[in-house]
């Protein structure tokens, strides 16, 4: 069960993260006007705050499921930056300064590394720890 709890984690992750990434793609790559295109981003924006705090708590789930009790793992890791991001991404809601903003997506950007960690090594950690 925590594996598919995993496994739905990164599909939510990677829910959020598409608006940014289309964005991206749209501005260097497809370079499209189309209504449709912007249609799609904005549904998926709308996703955005509502999956990022499903996932935070399916992500703990997932941890105490495969470790038995939260402790010191590259998952646990991955969970900080995650919650790093989303504490930066809602002091920019509220606040509007471009600067947390800027940081939001940095962390962001430092969680998919930390995904990449954590799918490819997950007892990374471990090794260095000990």
């Amino acid at each position: 069960m925590y594996k598919i709890l995993g496994w739905l984690n990164v599909i939510l992750l990677g829910v959020i993260i598409a608006p940014f990434v289309l964005n991206f793609l749209n501005r260097h790559i497809i370079k499209t006007k189309s209504s449709g295109f912007r249609n799609l981003v904005k549904f998926l924006r709308r996703l955005h705050k509502p999956f990022g705090i499903i996932m935070a708590v399916l992500a703990l789930v997932h941890g105490y499921m495969a470790l038995g009790s939260l402790r010191l793992h590259t998952g646990s890791l991955l969970y900080l930056s995650i919650f790093i991001t989303a504490i930066l991404g809602g002091s920019f809601y509220k606040l509007k300064k471009r600067q947390l903003f800027q940081w939001h997506k940095r962390m962001a950007f430092i969680s998919f590394l930390l995904l990449l960690l954590h799918l490819f090594y997950p007892s990374a950690l471990w090794y260095l720890l000990n």
